[in-house]
């Protein structure tokens, strides 16, 4: 049975864009069927560490992995796209993240989904919000719209 799966793209270094367009050729050879796409979004980079802005974005993938197989997949892809875990919320030219796994809710020592933080920000809010705006968070059973509108995160979004 295949799992619908929304997973946010995030990169600062190197030709972003470039980079995106060559994950998804991973994304759909190693993941699933990529249903949506969200428009791409700059945004300025988060956390303490100053940085260029990013680009980001979220799609929808249909998917038959379990989400440790598709963790592990989207770590294989980040490594291939040339990513280096230098430090925490560092530049970096790809970071692939798992927001949703249908509706379920996961954790282990490894795996949280739905993305514990994903509620704090915008550049995961405002394309999630683009491309399914009545998903219904399955932890706190608002949906993106409402999270979107919740967010006290200040970031401007801007289409690129």
């Amino acid at each position: 049975m295949s799992i619908i799966t929304y997973l946010s793209l995030g990169g600062n270094l190197g030709n972003t864009i470039e980079i995106f367009q060559n994950s998804i050729d991973f994304l759909t050879k190693k993941v699933g069927k990529i249903t949506q796409l969200s428009s791409l979004y700059q945004t300025a980079a988060w956390g303490p560490i100053p940085q260029n802005d990013f680009i980001n974005q979220v799609i929808e993938v249909e998917t038959y992995l379990s989400a440790q197989e598709l963790m592990d997949a989207l770590l294989e892809i980040e490594l291939q796209m040339g990513r280096i875990r230098n430090e925490r919320w560092g530049p970096r030219t790809l970071d692939l993240d798992i927001i949703f796994f249908d509706d379920q809710i996961i954790s282990t020592e490894n795996l949280e989904i739905p993305h514990p933080r994903m509620t704090e920000r915008k550049f995961v809010l405002v394309p999630m919000t683009e491309i399914n705006p009545s998903f219904v968070h399955p932890k706190i059973q608002k949906t993106m719209e409402q999270l979107l509108l919740e967010c006290e995160d200040e970031c401007e979004c801007r289409i690129v």
